[in-house]
């Protein structure tokens, strides 16, 4: 597979590609991307990177709503294992969203994630205070500038474990208000609605709760999370065989019922505070983009508009779909625009790891 950049269209961000490169070349790890060679040219760089055929966790999710619990532990299984090892590595992913976990399938029909993209991914050595990824993933501490660390990952793998249990989001503002949104994050309540959570066990809600912990400190870890027991019992109710369904044609479906209108209106909206109406609409794959990533609250520097994705594309409508998708969050709290950046945080520094 092949993932090609074009240096007229990433001026001034170069350093994410070169990030991205030094990082990928730096690991290897069955849950990761593999990285096998760059080459650089005066217009472009080139990525040949590991063939994953299987979609992304996004269209599997888009497909299929809600997951069994062994299904949704063995995905978690699969991103944990990932962030035990980056982490152990003190690498910070910072972007961690279905979009991102790539679904790999077997001869023997089981399948696995791998995550990708790494552009946004860094050393940490110390508390981190940039402001970056996608507003439904991210974690409190991000919001309140404080600084942050690798809990960050974990945070965003809980969000999904919330979605693949539930059907939707545990933090969402009905208005799609990104103010609210953010507000309701840091807050940290976490609601089990009903009738969507009433066949989900004490077990799995025990593990949302430990991984949606507003103080990092409380937070679990990944490793933490591989060793729970809700974790290995899930897991060993079901082979992971058969538990993701993606195809070919799921991601020119969605764009289908985009181009249709099948999407949330304004007359929507009268109802869509109460909690069957949240639930309903968050259940709707033709919806569920809309809804978890804001296209409105992200930062116009958006580098999936500005790299032509080649691997895991298996249509023109799929290669539109992840155009729209972005990385860093448009936020009135403030970027590094508006207030300096402390040297111990500068991302450049990443391009040094090999």
């Amino acid at each position: 597979a092949m993932k090609i950049v074009d240096n007229a269209k990433v001026q001034g961000r170069g350093h994410m590609i070169q990030n991205e490169i030094a990082l990928l070349r730096s690991l290897e790890h069955p849950r990761l991307i593999q990285l096998f060679r760059s080459h650089h040219t005066d217009t472009h760089v080139y990525l040949l990177m590991e063939l994953v055929t299987g979609g992304d966790l996004f269209d599997a999710i888009t497909q299929n709503g809600r997951f069994t619990e062994p299904s949704a532990a063995c995905m978690i299984r699969d991103i944990s294992q990932a962030l035990e090892y980056i982490h152990s590595k003190s690498i910070a992913h910072r972007d961690i969203k279905p979009e991102n976990l790539l679904v790999q399938r077997h001869g023997n029909g089981s399948l696995n994630l791998k995550l990708a993209d790494f552009g946004l991914a860094m050393v940490v050595t110390e508390p981190v205070f940039t402001v970056c990824g996608t507003p439904t993933y991210v974690a409190p501490e991000i919001l309140a500038e404080t600084g942050y660390g690798v809990g960050v990952d974990v945070w965003a793998m809980d969000v999904i474990l919330f979605v693949l249990l539930g059907g939707f989001p545990p933090f969402r503002s009905p208005d799609r208000n990104q103010e609210e949104l953010f507000r309701l994050i840091q807050k940290g309540e976490v609601h089990f609605l009903s009738p969507y959570w009433d066949n989900v066990s004490e077990g799995a809600k025990a593990v949302v709760r430990a991984l949606l912990e507003v103080s990092p400190k409380r937070r679990l870890t990944a490793s933490q999370t591989l060793q729970h027991g809700w974790l290995q019992h899930a897991i060993a109710q079901k082979d992971h065989k058969g538990a993701i369904k993606a195809t070919d044609s799921m991601a020119e479906r969605r764009n289908q019922q985009k181009l249709s209108g099948q999407v949330e209106s304004a007359e929507n909206k009268s109802d869509s505070h109460k909690p069957e109406m949240l639930a309903e609409k968050y259940h709707a794959a033709q919806t569920y983009k809309n809804i978890l990533n804001y296209d409105s609250d992200i930062n116009a520097c958006d580098r999936d508009q500005q790299i032509q994705e080649i691997h895991n594309m298996t249509s023109n409508q799929q290669n539109a779909s992840h155009a729209e998708d972005t990385t860093t969050m448009n936020k009135q709290y403030t970027t590094d625009q508006h207030k300096p950046e402390k040297p111990a945080q500068q991302e450049d520094t990443d391009t040094k790891q090999e």
